[in-house]
């Protein structure tokens, strides 16, 4: 009980110094305040302190320095597709900082994903192409932004499961993240299309793998005004 009860002060303790990190609270560069000032503020021991430390390096917020103290890491060696980096940007993410991170997310999502379509037409048994194609009727049978949201995440999310690369199963987590801000700061989930949906359904039964490509790009592309209206010139003309 006292291991779990230690564990559990741990987590806590990471969670609040990582939302803090996140949220720009503690500065990027900061050296954070020394270990009596942060277990009197968190009412932790100093092992507890060194423990969330240490898990907050593994995901790269913090880098310990001998002599100098504990840094806030640059963001560029923050572990973005860390769940709990995920979730503490999501939980903690202002207006201001909303649309970088839906472009950036979109902008992975667009590398990542229509390879996963593709993929999954290739690959996917016969038994998984039917559940693909189970999940888009119930996006198709949503009636409300909240059901089309959900039905919409898992749609996604079994094509990227049934594409037989366990390397995508890591992006998984973001994609669910980023369709969770789309539903909570955009009006997407009012106004959703499905033509490009039902064209990567008919591609994955039809094991065409570069239809479901085309269809995915197409979901992503549709799925966020944000990077419908900040198309490159340069796109348009060499399409």
């Amino acid at each position: 009980m006292e291991k779990n009860t230690s564990k559990r002060r741990t987590d806590i303790a990471a969670e609040t110094i990582g939302r803090q990190i996140v949220r720009g609270k503690l500065s990027i560069g900061q050296v954070l305040p020394n270990d009596q000032v942060m277990c009197e503020s968190l009412d932790i021991s100093r092992t507890i302190l060194r423990e969330a430390l240490r898990i907050l390096g593994a995901k790269g917020l913090v880098k310990a320095v001998p002599k100098a103290g504990t840094f806030v890491n640059d963001t560029d060696k923050w572990a973005m597709l860390d769940s709990d980096i995920l979730n503490w940007l999501t939980d903690t993410t202002t207006s201001s900082r909303l649309e970088p991170l839906l472009v950036e997310m979109i902008d992975i999502r667009l590398a990542i994903e229509p390879g996963a379509a593709a993929l999954t037409a290739s690959r996917a048994q016969a038994t998984e192409r039917q559940r693909v194609s189970e999940l888009f009727q119930s996006l198709k049978l949503a009636t409300t932004p909240a059901s089309s949201h959900e039905a919409e995440a898992a749609f996604i999310d079994c094509i990227l499961a049934n594409c037989h690369n366990r390397f995508f199963n890591s992006h998984r987590m973001l994609a669910k993240t980023c369709l969770k801000l789309l539903f909570e700061h955009t009006e997407r989930y009012n106004y959703l299309s499905l033509t490009a949906h039902e064209s990567a359904v008919r591609a994955i039964i039809n094991y065409e793998p570069q239809n479901a490509r085309r269809s995915m790009q197409a979901i992503l592309l549709q799925a966020s005004p944000i990077i419908r209206n900040k198309k490159n010139p340069a796109d348009e003309s060499a399409g």
